[in-house]
């Protein structure tokens, strides 16, 4: 890809609409409600990789407030916003500035913290009905056991990009350029 100007934004322009159509599709599909947000996410590493944080960061935040408003569904949209959005933004300059030890506790308390604020946004400051009579359904423990299960998935999709990241480098990229 050539790093002019017009190609950058055309790409990021191009990139936002897709995670947004994502996005939408998420809607459609309520089985979907933690997928399409990942896959929307991982389509903003290749501008993270191509163009840097800065450029990334800056269509995640576009991404993010068209949600707000094309999207219905809230949950889907703050998984978005709040976890797998700015996790893939932020993932490259992690991985380069904290050993890896460091960076798996990082990404622990970051995927816990992220997900408790997004559901008590979603179950006390702004709640969202269907959320509330759904969860006021569970016992502690299957809540507990659903929070364990999303580390574990959260981590194998952290892999999972790890690979995607390969096959964009070695794959996909020259075919680009």
């Amino acid at each position: 890809m050539k790093k002019t100007n017009a190609m950058k934004i055309a790409f990021c322009g191009i990139t936002a609409g897709l995670c947004i159509a994502v996005m939408l599709m998420g809607y459609l599909f309520p089985f979907a409600t933690y997928i399409c947000p990942a896959m929307a996410a991982l389509l903003l590493f290749p501008i993270a990789y191509e163009y840097g944080a800065k450029t990334s960061f800056t269509v995640y935040l576009a991404v993010s407030f068209l949600s707000f408003f094309l999207v219905p569904d809230y949950e889907l949209v703050f998984m978005f916003v709040m976890v797998f959005g700015l996790f893939t933004v932020i993932k490259l300059p992690m991985d380069r500035k904290f050993k890896k030890k460091t960076n798996y506790l990082l990404k622990f308390i970051y995927v816990n913290g992220t997900l408790f604020l997004s559901y008590f946004i979603l179950l006390v400051i702004f709640p969202v009905q269907a959320l509330l009579n759904e969860f006021a359904e569970y016992s502690v423990g299957f809540g507990a056991l659903l929070v364990v299960m999303f580390d574990i998935t959260f981590f194998l999709y952290e892999k999972a990009i790890e690979k995607m990241i390969v096959i964009y480098i070695y794959k996909l990229r020259p075919k680009l350029i």
